[in-house]
C-alpha cells in the first residue's frame, strides 16, 4: 500500500513540476532580457520548424525593416517590433503573428509603438 501512495505521490508531483517550467519565449517576446537574448530566443524558436530552419534573423532584421514607413520599424533592431505571440489557451499551443507593413502603415499598433517608446 505504501508504493501506491509513493508513485501517486511522485506522478503528481512530476505533473505538476512540469506544469510550472516556463519558456523563455514569452519573456523575450515582453522585453524581459537584453536585446540579443531577446533575438535569440525568438530566432531559435522560429527555427524549430521545417520552413524557417535556414532562417538567419540578422539579415532578416536589416531586409525586411525597409518595407516599413513608421520610424520605430524602420531603426527596429529586435524582432519583438514586427513580430508578438498570442496564445491559445484551448489548444495549449502559441502562435507568432507579424505586424505587417501595409496594418502599420494604416495605424493599427499605434498603442503599441507608444507602449514601445514609453519602455524604452
Amino acid at each position: 500500500m505504501k508504493y501506491i501512495y509513493v508513485v501517486l505521490f511522485l506522478f503528481f508531483t512530476l505533473f505538476f513540476a512540469t506544469g510550472c517550467i516556463k519558456s523563455d519565449l514569452p519573456n523575450a517576446f515582453n522585453g524581459v532580457f537584453d536585446e540579443e537574448k531577446n533575438n535569440k530566443v525568438i530566432s531559435e524558436y522560429c527555427t524549430r520548424c521545417h520552413i524557417h530552419k535556414e532562417f538567419s534573423s540578422e539579415s532578416h532584421v536589416q531586409k525586411v525593416r525597409l518595407k516599413y514607413k513608421r520610424k520605430l520599424f524602420r531603426v527596429a533592431r529586435e524582432c519583438r517590433v514586427c513580430h508578438y505571440i498570442e496564445k491559445e489557451w484551448s489548444y495549449n499551443h502559441i502562435f507568432r503573428k507579424t505586424r505587417r507593413p501595409n496594418q502599420v502603415k494604416r495605424g493599427i499598433f499605434k498603442n503599441f509603438e507608444k507602449e514601445f517608446l514609453k519602455k524604452k
